[in-house]
């Protein structure tokens, strides 16, 4: 991992329309990172040989985070090189700059999911009365946001809201969960998929419900 190096990046708005809101002093692991803790994993890049680390990815920015040989957590900066990052034995595809958790179903085609996390300052009010909201890193325990660091020591809290939103895949490329798009990875089974969503058959709501709706269409129920 020596040509990843430490960064700390501003981003702009993140939207999560729909979450849950939550308050946090310290925002628990498995709410800010995709994994619940940093495991042994490979990194996967376009064009250069893989690396092996400490990893994990933040759900806040979609930054994949690293240790280093003395235990310190630090931010990849080469990753726009980055194809899929495997976390013992989870794979996260990432795709225009957001990693996606891969469920596979068949042969490269599969369940991915997105975790959106946004966290809420105490932003100014603008003008009509409207509030800015700013996505958020932490390092080492500290939020950083618009140039303040705030310590996430429990004397504030932060609200924040988590949606996670499902989408196919196939190969590198991540899909809308559409009629359309089933046609296309399935383009066998059309009439059987325009017959299905004629009858009133809808899109699935939860996990379990898309893994079992793909394999459907996939011929491995």
């Amino acid at each position: 991992m020596k040509k990843i190096l430490l960064v700390v990046s501003m981003l702009g708005s993140l939207v999560a329309a729909g979450a849950q809101e939550k308050k946090s002093g310290s925002m628990p692991p498995e709410d800010y990172y995709l994994m619940p803790s940093f495991g042994k994993g490979m990194v996967y890049f376009s064009g250069q040989a893989p690396a092996q680390g400490e990893l994990n990815i933040c759900a806040v920015d979609n930054t994949l985070r690293f240790k280093d040989d003395n235990g310190k957590e630090l931010v990849a900066t080469n990753e726009e090189t980055v194809v899929k990052v495997q976390i013992d034995t989870v794979v996260f595809l990432r795709y225009h700059d957001v990693y996606y958790r891969m469920y596979p179903i068949t042969g490269d085609v599969g369940i991915a999911l997105r975790r959106n996390v946004l966290i809420e300052t105490d932003a100014k009010t603008g003008a009509y009365g409207g509030v800015s909201r700013t996505s958020s890193i932490r390092e080492y325990g500290t939020l950083y946001t618009e140039g303040m660091a705030y310590k996430l020591d429990g004397n504030k809290e932060y609200p924040y809201s988590i949606n996670e939103i499902l989408y196919l895949y196939r190969g590198n490329t991540v899909l809308l969960m559409s009629k359309k798009n089933l046609r296309k990875l399935f383009p066998d089974r059309k009439a059987e998929i325009d017959a299905f969503f004629k009858s009133g058959g809808s899109m699935p709501r939860t996990l379990s419900e898309a893994m079992d709706f793909l394999s459907r269409w996939a011929g491995k129920e």
